[in-house]
């Protein structure tokens, strides 16, 4: 060993056993990283059934078996060489990847950190091989009696690199890694066979097909039972890019972003630019600092992406980041629009404008996510938006082939005294509930509750709803569409706001200037590298504005367009709309309630507030009897 300071020591060849180790730190961290690049080989070998087997979470024994197409003996000895692919051949095949892994580039760092064997048998041959390697370095070679297909064996991970070991987590959770990695792959390749078995119990047995259930019993394996009956189908095609997919609705989020399950080209992989169009997509649907649960799977051409960022392939670079960007959040946001899309036939008694005025007519909207109530009737589908299509969990074709300047207004909500209606009244039926009103989503206020809950009746039984939380969601989104409809109102600052930049962002910042104005903020240079923010919107003005203009500045520079404005001006609006909104304790007549529960009808998304948190819950005339021993 040299006892010369490193920076005194000569340039020399790493041993072959050492660059192996130091390739190996790359791409193998812990046992799950050695399961994904195995198990991607296995995919990657057109493999139909792959079983995966582990002990001591994987450090102890770590075993993959499947059916694909093997190798020969000169082929599986050349997968254990550095360096040598069956993947690409050529500089343009490196820059166009069509499958998951390079075969045989993981397996030598593989090796060189564990005891490692190698079984493998192609149909041009009656037997298999069986190839024994130590620390990287080959021991036994013979012949095995095997069916077509490969299994490799890895026992002793780490067991020459001690260091190495004290990093890595306890039993349980190396297996939950494992776990996990194992029901993503299974999302995203409905065709194959899945099992796991840990410490000698089958934990996981996804069977493969298409069919809903199978689909489900995946979707349920990844995010719990609750998902299945709580998503939407997304299935969007915008030129080159295709995204399909489940989202959770937005009642259902998770406190990290854990649950959100991106594939491009059916690679798992995590991606700024994807996530940042999912967050602004749910942006006023849920709360910032929670994450919605979904699978979503993006198609584009494979020249288009760069899937080489990461040795371990998790990361990838968009060639045009931007379009991809705005064809996921459209697509998205398509589909969630449609929860505010469901259109009810009005009442006999009280003909719609349908029926008085065709051409004047608008339907009425309502909000009913599963995870919240069950309607009365559910009628057909307005027609979705045309960037994307939403139907139920239908699974045809879903998995890509990876070849291929007016014044604020005044008043939005109507304020009144105590004595005075809050809300427009609408008149009550002539009677509670006869038969042909059915057909009311939230059904007839009751009674109010502790001067906070309203009290409604339906067809199929009772609706509870906060009427705080309902009432803020139809202010919010009725300052929302206000706001859309008119040209956002600039307030020009008393004492402009200097902002100073490196040489090459004023440079770049040069070049979005105007798109900044367009949103409603007027940059202008001052000085080199220097600019001064002179108006923003009006309802921004007391806030952060050099935060505000950097915020901009950053998303004009990755995305091409930027939700800034929406990011600071959502949350004013949602503050406006709390403190406008019926408060908790306000006693409401009848009228005033059944106008509560109409406008929510006719409100997008009321189902949940600006916090996502539920707005009302539904109670089915089976669950009111089961107290009573009653069946109905």
């Amino acid at each position: 060993m040299s006892t010369l300071p490193p920076l005194q020591r000569p340039i020399r060849r790493l041993p072959e056993q050492l660059a192996n180790q130091i390739a190996a730190g790359e791409v193998v961290e812990r046992p799950a990283s050695v399961a994904k690049e195995l198990i991607e080989n296995s995919l990657d070998a057109a493999a139909e059934r792959i079983e995966v087997t582990i002990e001591q979470g994987g450090r102890r024994l770590l075993q993959i078996v499947d059916n694909g197409h093997g190798m020969d003996d000169d082929q599986a000895l050349l997968a254990l060489e550095r360096h040598a692919t069956s993947k690409i051949a050529s500089l343009e095949d490196l820059f166009a990847i069509h499958t998951l892994g390079f075969r045989g580039e993981a397996l030598p760092s593989i090796a060189s950190v564990s005891h490692l064997e190698l079984h493998s048998r192609s149909a041009a041959q009656s037997d298999g091989i069986r190839l024994v390697l130590h620390g990287g370095q080959l021991q036994q070679q013979q012949r095995l009696v095997m069916p077509v297909g490969s299994r490799i064996v890895v026992r002793n991970l780490f067991y020459n690199t001690p260091a190495r070991l004290k990093f890595l987590s306890s039993d349980n959770t190396e297996a939950q890694h494992i776990t996990e990695l194992v029901q993503r792959l299974a999302l995203a390749y409905p065709h194959c066979h899945f099992t796991l078995t840990n410490n000698g119990k089958m934990t996981l047995d996804i069977r493969p097909g298409n069919s809903e259930y199978l689909l489900a019993q995946r979707l349920s394996a990844v995010f719990g039972a609750d998902f299945v009956d709580n998503c939407l189908e997304v299935n969007s095609e915008q030129e080159d890019v295709r995204v399909l997919g489940w989202l959770g609705l937005p009642t259902l989020h998770r406190s990290n972003a854990r649950s959100m399950h991106l594939f491009v080209n059916q690679r798992w992989i995590r991606d700024k630019v994807i996530i940042a169009a999912l967050r602004d997509a749910y942006r006023d649907l849920i709360a910032t600092n929670r994450y919605p649960a979904l699978a979503l799977f993006i198609a584009v051409p494979a020249h288009t992406v760069d899937v080489n960022v990461h040795p371990s392939k998790q990361e990838v670079r968009f060639q045009q980041a931007q379009f991809v960007y705005g064809c996921v959040r459209r697509a998205v946001e398509g589909a969630l629009a449609t929860l505010g899309s469901r259109t009810y036939q009005a009442l006999p008694s009280q003909p719609s404008a349908a029926q008085n005025d065709p051409d004047e007519a608008d339907p009425v909207r309502a909000v009913l996510p599963a995870a919240v109530s069950q309607p009365v009737h559910w009628p057909a589908r307005d027609a979705v938006r045309p960037a994307s299509t939403v139907s139920s969990r239908k699974t045809t074709d879903f998995f890509p082939k990876v070849a291929e300047s007016s014044s604020w207004p005044s008043a939005v909500v109507r304020h009144s005294s105590p004595s005075a209606p809050l809300l427009d009244p609408v008149p009550p039926p002539p009677t509670l509930f006869p038969s042909e009103q059915h057909d009311l989503p939230l059904g007839q206020a009751v009674a109010q509750v502790h001067g906070t809950y309203i009290l409604a009746q339906t067809a199929t039984g009772i609706v509870w709803v906060d009427q705080h939380a309902a009432h803020e969601r139809i202010v919010y989104q009725q300052l929302k569409e206000t706001m859309a409809a008119r040209t956002l109102p600039r307030q020009r600052l008393l004492l402009p706001v200097v902002i100073e930049l490196s040489a090459s962002e004023a440079e770049q910042m040069s070049v979005h200037l105007e798109a900044m104005q367009r949103l409603g903020v007027l940059v202008e240079p001052f000085g080199p590298q220097a600019f001064a923010v002179r108006e923003v919107p009006a309802v921004l003005a007391e806030g952060d504005i050099r935060g505000l203009v950097l915020d901009l500045f950053q998303d004009l520079q990755q995305f091409g367009r930027s939700s800034g404005i929406a990011a600071h001006l959502e949350p004013i609006l949602a503050r406006m709309a709390c403190h406008s909104s019926v408060r908790a304790h306000r006693q409401l007549s009848l009228p005033e309630m059944n106008a509560l529960l109409r406008q929510m009808e006719a409100t997008d998304f009321a189902g949940q507030c600006s916090h996502g948190r539920p707005t009302y819950v539904s109670i089915p005339l089976t669950e009111l009897a089961k107290p009573f021993g009653r069946r109905s």
